[in-house]
């Protein structure tokens, strides 16, 4: 009788650890970054130059092999020198780009803001939407990614959440994968295989008098008027990634959205 009370117990000791650190992780991955303060600067890059990055997710780590296109589009119309970087992280969420905006690693970001650009290109949010991480996770840190950008004097480039097969890439997840999203799918409230919410909410975010003027906003038809399903041709094989003649398209829009810009605030005559 004894032995048997142990057992029930030590199962029952063991049932409810796993229980608490379940709940531990499911809380560490839903939790919202803690802002970090930063100092507001002054740009401090030298030279009558032009200095953009491209931040954020797959899309920017794919774009390096395009930077000296997008450079050579720049420089073409406005006449100055200019570099482009871009560096990403495949499948980083929002939260991730965020507090990697301040890694002083050779895989973090810090480096590509200490550099004082004039502008930053910033592609996130599909991960987001497939991890089925929620609206309000979403926006609380892609304002943080926001307000950290415009502290250090560079304007945010925001290119919205674009239009791909998204079925395509639950498609190749594994079955834990697949459940694990319908688990997040039941505790955010996002729906399972529409991503518009997220775009309205990012929206309505940019829209607020405090940054709306300081930021640049480049809906996915503005450069890709035609939409995924009439321009798969931009795409690689996956459905998800630009292929060259999509980043040709991409950089086009945002060779004119930059130039327009610097145009208009009379930076560079």
């Amino acid at each position: 009788m004894t032995k048997n009370r142990i057992l029930w117990i030590s199962i029952s000791l063991f049932i409810l650890f796993c229980i608490i650190y379940t709940g531990y992780i499911i809380a560490g991955y839903y939790s919202l970054a803690d802002e970090i303060l930063t100092q507001k600067t002054k740009k401090t890059h030298e030279g009558d130059s032009l200095i953009v990055i491209f931040m954020g997710d797959s899309w920017a780590a794919y774009h390096s092999k395009n930077d000296q296109h997008l450079k050579t589009c720049i420089e073409r119309r406005i006449n100055k020198p200019t570099k482009v970087i871009s560096k990403g992280t495949v499948g980083a969420k929002t939260k991730f780009i965020y507090t990697n905006m301040h890694d002083q690693s050779l895989l973090g970001a810090k480096a590509l803001i200490d550099i004082s650009p004039d502008y930053a290109i910033i592609s996130a949010g599909i991960n987001d939407a497939v991890a089925k991480m929620g609206t309000e996770n979403y926006c609380y840190h892609y304002n943080l990614i926001i307000k950290e950008l415009i502290s250090a004097d560079i304007k945010p480039i925001i290119i919205d959440m674009p239009q791909v097969d998204y079925k395509a890439i639950y498609q190749r997840e594994s079955l834990i994968a697949r459940i694990r999203h319908h688990i997040s799918s039941w505790i955010t409230g996002a729906p399972l295989w529409s991503f518009d919410n997220y775009r309205t909410a990012l929206q309505s975010l940019i829209q607020q008098d405090v940054i709306n003027k300081l930021l640049i906003y480049i809906p996915a038809s503005e450069w890709n008027p035609e939409g995924y399903n009439d321009s798969r041709h931009l795409y690689l094989e996956d459905h998800v990634h630009l292929n060259e003649k999509g980043y040709f398209l991409l950089d086009s829009c945002l060779t004119s959205t930059i130039c327009q810009d610097i145009m208009s605030t009379h930076d560079f005559q």
